[in-house]
């Protein structure tokens, strides 16, 4: 019915469902928006990332958008990050924004990385 042709700007369609009753073990990956109500038991790769109020992720996340309302156990690299009032972060997170509302738990390190940072490629060599 939908295909991924259908859903312009990846991230902007339907997003790929995690519900409450769910809990997945392993890695998940996607090249559009997901949203997670349930618990992930492993890292999380996508455009953008929503993890619910009751949500618990135990792993890393990467992603362009990270919006998070629950708890995220592991490290968060995305280039927008917004922490709702109530996140609950163990965890550094890397980013080139971020918004964090009152109430937000973060425990760990707030790392900025600027957007040229990002797209360096170091190539280090011997001079024979």
């Amino acid at each position: 019915m939908f295909s991924k042709n259908e859903r312009p700007g990846g991230g902007k369609g339907i997003p790929s469902i995690i519900g409450t009753s769910m809990r997945v073990t392993g890695d998940l990956d996607s090249d559009g928006a997901v949203q997670i109500e349930g618990e992930i038991d492993g890292d999380v790769r996508c455009v953008e990332v929503t993890v619910g109020p009751n949500a618990n992720v135990r792993g890393q996340i990467h992603a362009e958008t990270a919006n998070i309302h629950g708890n995220v156990n592991g490290e968060i690299r995305a280039q927008k990050v917004l922490l709702s009032a109530t996140a609950h972060v163990t965890g550094d997170i890397v980013h080139e924004e971020v918004s964090i509302e009152a109430g937000a738990f973060v425990e760990g390190q707030l790392l900025r990385r600027d957007a040229d940072q990002s797209k360096l490629n170091l190539v280090v060599g011997e001079n024979a």
